[in-house]
């Protein structure tokens, strides 16, 4: 089987994390004991992506900056993996901040009275402003699971800092066309016999048939 270069397995190891990062996200990560005076005491759960909402976001800007570097050259592809490993560690946060201590009992009526918890936009209030948040359990598994994901986007976007790869050959659809131009007349000149070089020419609107030689006459 081939192995896997450095930027292969920095992406790879980047969407393994975005994927854990929106899986993780989903479970439950906090529940609690609601007492209200009017409705008696009740059972509220608080799923990941609502105690920390930055996570998703954070999970797609890294995808964003991974795919983004791989039409880039290896110092643009240094920075963006670093770029990529800190969101990843900042997505950690949250999710470390809540295993270390006490449940933040206060954020979590916060979100139930304003209804973030629900995610139902057609009933979005679950308690009452005068209900009180008794206690909360966290609940461990799946927010370990989250650290996990967030470690292996740091590993993924230090790893593409670490080996970025050789300058890409061909040429970008970012370049401007008189860089793609002057680039193509170079690939013709070291490699005219190249099939690659050929389309990339064609694609770039320079016809590779009609090239003066050096000798005063074109080539065919």
């Amino acid at each position: 089987m081939k192995r896997l270069g450095g930027r292969s397995l920095a992406l790879l190891l980047t969407v393994l994390s975005a994927a854990g990062l929106w899986g993780a996200g989903q479970m439950t990560w906090l529940t609690v004991t609601v007492e209200d005076d009017k409705s008696g005491e009740s059972v509220k759960n608080i799923i990941g992506s609502v105690w920390d909402a930055a996570g998703t976001p954070l999970a797609l800007a890294m995808l964003a900056a991974m795919i983004l570097s791989m039409a880039l050259q290896p110092l643009a592809r240094r920075i963006l993996g670093g770029v990529s490993a800190l969101l990843a560690a900042v997505a950690g946060i949250a999710a470390v901040m809540l295993l270390s201590g006490e449940p933040d009992l206060s954020r979590a009526q916060s979100l139930l009275v304003s209804g973030a918890g629900t995610q139902r936009e057609s009933d979005p209030v679950q308690i009452s402003e005068w209900a009180v948040v008794l206690d909360g359990h966290v609940h461990t598994a799946p927010v370990v699971l989250f650290l996990v994901a967030a470690a292996l986007g740091v590993v993924g976007g230090v790893l593409l800092a670490m080996k970025p790869g050789a300058a890409r050959s061909g040429h970008s659809k970012y370049e401007t066309p008189e860089a793609r131009r002057e680039g193509v007349e170079k690939d013709l000149d070291d490699n005219p016999g190249s099939g690659r070089v050929l389309w990339d020419a064609l694609d770039a609107g320079v016809d590779p048939t009609d090239r003066d030689t050096g000798d005063g006459e074109p080539r065919v």
